[in-house]
């Protein structure tokens, strides 16, 4: 098939994109999930390595080729010191309301279970947050101060259907941490970056139209 036949095609999106991607890039995925799970290994260093994901699936989704390992470090250690500290900012926020709501829910009272309803709420809403600190951490430099309040913000400005596919990339990694260790296979070597590709998706279009600097 020609370039010009290429360009004819109709574009793909949503559920179709993620699809076509992972089936078509699946090796790229598996590397890039096993180059993930190496540099987050220390923890300390799970920010950068998270935002040096987020920048390769971002590449992926756009369907470039690109040097896989080169691109990865290069942006794990782009600026790193504020990709550190915004990313544990948010980190330690959403990793508290899980246990939270992991806490309230075990108390088995209606109050306990309210509160654990809260704080299940709260942690999807900084999940989402999540998702738009790393996309932005891995496309573009902005100051620390505008990057959380960007981060925060747009979650409220996604649209709906966008937003679901960001809960769907939160579903991935729930069901992965719900079933392990029998799910150790699928994280070592596609969890984290099938559910980084899928949260690319939901949050860039918004992100490239609406960042305020």
């Amino acid at each position: 098939m020609s370039a010009v036949d290429r360009e004819q095609l109709p574009k793909r999106t949503g559920l179709t994109l993620i699809a076509h991607v992972t089936i078509t890039r699946l090796l790229t995925l598996i590397a890039l999930n096993l180059v993930f799970c190496l540099t987050a290994l220390p923890l300390v260093t799970l920010p950068n390595a998270i935002a040096a994901l987020y920048r390769c699936n971002g590449l992926v989704l756009r369907e470039e080729e690109f040097p896989l390992f080169r691109t990865y470090i290069k942006a794990f250690q782009s600026e790193f010191l504020k990709t550190l500290v915004a990313g544990w900012v948010v980190l330690i926020l959403l990793f508290g309301a899980i246990v939270c709501a992991a806490f309230y829910w075990s108390i088995h009272a209606d109050a306990a279970i309210l509160f654990a309803m809260m704080c299940a709420v709260l942690a999807i809403y900084l999940y989402a947050v999540c998702c738009n600190l790393f996309y932005m951490l891995s496309r573009m430099r902005l100051s620390l101060g505008p990057l959380l309040k960007n981060a925060f913000l747009l979650v409220f400005l996604q649209p709906i259907k966008k937003t679901a596919i960001c809960l769907i990339s939160l579903l991935v990694l729930g069901l992965c941490a719900w079933w392990f260790p029998r799910t150790l296979p699928v994280v070592v070597l596609i969890g984290f970056s099938l559910a980084a590709l899928i949260a690319c998706y939901g949050v860039r279009d918004k992100i490239e139209q609406s960042v305020i600097s």
